[in-house]
């Protein structure tokens, strides 16, 4: 269990979080554990709030100040809405949780309709809030780890073929009626076209899409240095000759000053966000002569799946794409160099 130098420390985070942002508190908890390394604090009073609701309300604050700042905002607001469904649910303290109480829940979720994937996602985020609690001490063991997860149906990696490709392509154009001879005419959209073959090429998250800007390009060499918030860092990604060509006919066509890569068509150009890039592609499937649902991710699956059709080693694929969790031996004893990684896209993923 927790020491009271650990209780004393944790009280004056939770009570300072509305005050402070999420590096000002970091910044407080460095400093309260070095003012403390050699105190020594004896117990006077309770060391948790009496009432199970206060409990609850109380393991909820110390996880927002110390565990929520290290986690994306919106993986952090998954955590605790699923954390204070199941405390609603179940209707006790967080201290007294057993596997039967997460076991009659989990049920219960699925028998709302949810499928086992889903299931074991909301089994996965109350595993690892559990886990956290025992870290910080507040438990002594985790009661979701006795759970097995349910069983999932295997489906094939969704992504599309190369004709899907080219009938995506061909949709990145726009009808228009020529206004002196009154002719059916079709405009390519530049920022369409660019679009999807930046989003084939580079094989980025939407919401690293929305931050990149033009100056990030190595026109010279197509590497483009982006961060991945979800995997908290650097890596390269590459544009191969068709992107390139594509994604300078499109800046070269713009009137505007913004420096996003992607701006909306209509004024005043502002940079485009996730919800403006799934419009985008909508737009563009929508045109098309395919009868299936298409979003940005897909385009992410597909240059996954086409590296891989060619003999593209697992671990640089996942390189490539920015997954967090790799295997031990490629995390912490086999250097990858961005020069292998990139080298591997161009043997692999680049467009014939």
């Amino acid at each position: 269990m927790r020491t009271q130098k650990e209780i004393l420390r944790d009280n004056i985070i939770t009570k300072m979080m509305p005050y402070l942002d999420a590096v000002a508190m970091d910044m407080l908890n460095q400093v309260i554990v070095q003012e403390l390394y050699n105190v020594e604090i004896t117990e006077m009073g309770e060391t948790l709030p009496a009432t199970r609701e206060n409990t609850n309300q109380y393991i909820l604050e110390l996880f927002e100040a110390k565990k929520a700042p290290k986690l994306s905002v919106k993986t952090a607001e998954y955590y605790l809405r699923s954390i204070k469904n199941f405390v609603a649910f179940i209707g006790k303290s967080l201290l007294d949780v057993t596997d039967m109480d997460i076991e009659y829940y989990l049920q219960h979720y699925a028998k709302k309709g949810n499928k086992p994937t889903t299931v074991n996602n909301e089994r996965r985020v109350i595993s690892a809030f559990f886990t956290w609690m025992r870290r910080s001490h507040l438990i002594v063991e985790n009661p979701c780890e006795s759970i097995e997860k349910y069983a999932e149906i295997e489906k094939p990696i969704e992504h599309m073929e190369d004709w899907e490709m080219e009938a995506l392509r061909d949709a990145c154009k726009v009808r228009t009626v020529n206004k002196v001879t009154q002719i059916e005419e079709y405009r390519e959209c530049l920022r369409d076209r660019a679009l999807i073959e930046f989003l084939r090429s580079t094989a980025v998250r939407i919401g690293e899409c929305t931050s990149v800007n033009v100056q990030d390009i190595n026109w010279d060499t197509g590497d483009i240095l982006i961060y991945g918030q979800k995997g908290r860092a650097y890596r390269t990604v590459c544009l191969d000759d068709v992107a390139k060509f594509h994604l300078r006919k499109y800046i070269e066509s713009r009137t505007d000053d913004n420096t996003a890569l992607f701006v909306s068509i209509k004024g005043p150009h502002e940079r485009m966000q996730r919800s403006g890039l799934r419009a985008a592609i909508k737009q563009i499937a929508k045109r098309s002569i395919l009868d299936r649902n298409v979003y940005p991710h897909l385009f992410r699956k597909t240059t996954a799946s086409n590296m891989a059709k060619k003999g593209c080693p697992g671990e640089l694929i996942s390189l490539y794409l920015g997954h967090k969790n790799g295997n031990v031996t490629n995390k912490h004893y086999a250097y990858r160099s961005p020069q292998q990684v990139k080298s591997a896209f161009l043997q692999y993923g680049a467009a014939a």
